[in-house]
């Protein structure tokens, strides 16, 4: 499934959950934990979270877990239009895509 053709259909974020992200390049960032939206009642997609604390972030646990109570860690996010397709199982990432850790 290419993301082109979800620009102009509607995608359930349960299609993006628990997929393996994957760079152009092949390398693995980790599977797709959480989804971050724009405000409704259009939403649209913003961001993938993916990584060791996306999954805590998503149960709102992450911060009992911050080094500083400061600067509590922070899910490795992708932005959407990093994406390049959807596949059944991953969802791989246009080539150039640089991803740098948060944490």
């Amino acid at each position: 499934m290419q993301k082109q053709q979800q620009k102009t259909g509607h995608l359930s974020v349960s299609v993006l959950l628990n997929k393996k992200v994957i760079t152009a390049e092949g390398k693995v960032l980790g599977h797709v934990a959480d989804v971050q939206l724009t405000p409704g009642p259009e939403y649209r997609i913003i961001a993938l979270f993916v990584g060791p604390y996306a999954m805590l972030y998503r149960l709102h646990m992450l911060n009992p877990f911050a080094s500083s109570p400061t600067q509590p860690p922070r899910p490795d996010s992708v932005p959407w239009e990093a994406v390049d397709c959807i596949e059944r199982t991953t969802i791989r990432l246009k080539p150039g895509y640089k991803h740098e850790k948060v944490h």
